[in-house]
């Protein structure tokens, strides 16, 4: 079977390069936007984030706790009490900084693998600052509705990691309270032997080139979206879903609605922008799909995070259905707030700033990079280690 895949693939693979040089203006010009998005905001406000976990993971458990805190997160979420810092960081710092710390924690044997697995759902979410600037500010030109899709996002964040916490797995982790004590005081017995100057170097390291990985990704799938999209595959599915929910294939408002849903599904971004450039559609209903968009992550974001955690044993599945029904939670959630309690939203003309531009933070961040490929390129972690060992078995 997977031999079969395998060559599927190659077959296919010369199809691929001819779309690709039959839109080549178009996919390079996609790319070249999604790149300067990657240097001019995914990389400067991953990397400090990426830094600062890798940082503080090793010192984790000398962090005192509530009491009250500690046990929600053992006996709700059957979870080590410590996790909390990469579930609140993960709510603060954005996309897939919460993977970077479950693989972390994984890495110093602080959580198994089926810990890491309930984690990454929870801590992964949107940033704030794409929420309320780019998102409200810039395509809603609101930045009080900005701030209302992120309270939004945060308590349905919440209330999805609850369920999910819950049912993940069953209660197979009612002895997460135990494992936790005994993960600190395996620390506090074995302080970390890496001085922290080569900690702080090896973050930067590892930091760097994972926003570059990063970067691959989100690049990888906007070039996809758009290959998409001028392929009318996008516009084939909303004429399908159309055809089944309406009984009608001619509803051109209803098949750039579901068009620009699927759009969000693949790419958050562009997503938003779909839905936030269809004026026929009311403006609770835009504002509840966007809010589906950003629970859900997309698959773009999906990728990354299996990405980061390639051969730790983290199941896709208990991700996929921790953000769908965060999705749906945040979706409900919008459209019934609006309903009951209606807002005033007082527009402005506050524009994106154009990434088209020469910004003198692209070549520091480049510089960056290279740097770091430089120095320390093959940095292999023990879980790539044991997937490389078990290959060549």
């Amino acid at each position: 079977m997977k031999n079969k895949s395998i060559l599927i693939f190659i077959y296919m693979f010369p199809v691929f390069a001819i779309i690709l040089c039959l839109f080549a203006k178009e996919t390079s010009q996609v790319a070249k936007n999604a790149i300067y998005l990657c240097l001019d905001i995914v990389i400067p406000s991953l990397f400090p984030f990426f830094v600062l976990s890798r940082i503080i993971i090793p010192y984790i458990t000398f962090f005192p706790c509530p009491k009250i805190i500690k046990r929600f997160i053992e006996r709700v979420l059957y979870l080590p009490y410590y996790t909390i810092f990469i579930i609140l960081l993960g709510f603060i710092s954005g996309y897939p900084s919460g993977a970077k710390m479950a693989r972390d924690m994984l890495e110093e044997k602080l959580i198994d693998s089926r810990q890491a697995s309930k984690l990454l759902p929870m801590a992964n979410n949107s940033n704030p600052l794409f929420i309320v600037g780019t998102i409200g500010a810039g395509l809603f030109k609101s930045v009080k509705l900005g701030v209302f899709l992120l309270l939004i996002h945060w308590v349905s964040g919440l209330t999805a990691t609850i369920i999910t916490g819950r049912l993940a797995f069953g209660k197979s982790h009612d002895n997460s309270a135990r494992n936790g004590e005994r993960h600190q005081e395996y620390k506090k017995s074995n302080p970390t032997t890496i001085s922290l100057p080569a900690l702080i170097a090896a973050s930067i390291e590892e930091a760097a080139i994972l926003c570059i990985k990063v970067s691959g990704y989100i690049v990888f799938f906007a070039v996809i979206s758009e290959l998409l999209s001028l392929l009318g595959v996008f516009s084939l599915l909303a004429g399908f879903f159309t055809l089944l929910f309406t009984g009608s294939s001619n509803t051109s408002v209803s098949s750039e609605f579901i068009t620009a849903i699927l759009r969000g599904l693949m790419e958050i971004t562009t997503g938003a922008q779909a839905v936030n450039n269809l004026k026929s559609i009311q403006l609770n209903i835009q504002l509840a799909v966007v809010s589906i968009i950003f629970g859900f992550a997309g698959f773009s974001v999906h990728t990354q995070i299996m990405g980061i955690m390639k051969g730790t044993g983290c199941k896709y599945r208990v991700l996929f259905l921790g953000k769908l029904l965060h999705g749906i939670i945040a979706g409900i959630l919008t459209f019934l707030t609006i309903g009951v309690m209606p807002i005033t939203i007082q527009t402005s003309e506050l524009q994106i700033i154009s990434d088209t531009g020469l910004l003198w933070t692209r070549p520091v961040v480049i510089l960056i990079m290279i740097l770091s490929l430089i120095i320390n390129p093959y940095r292999i972690s023990p879980w790539d280690k044991k997937a490389i060992n078990k290959n060549k078995d």
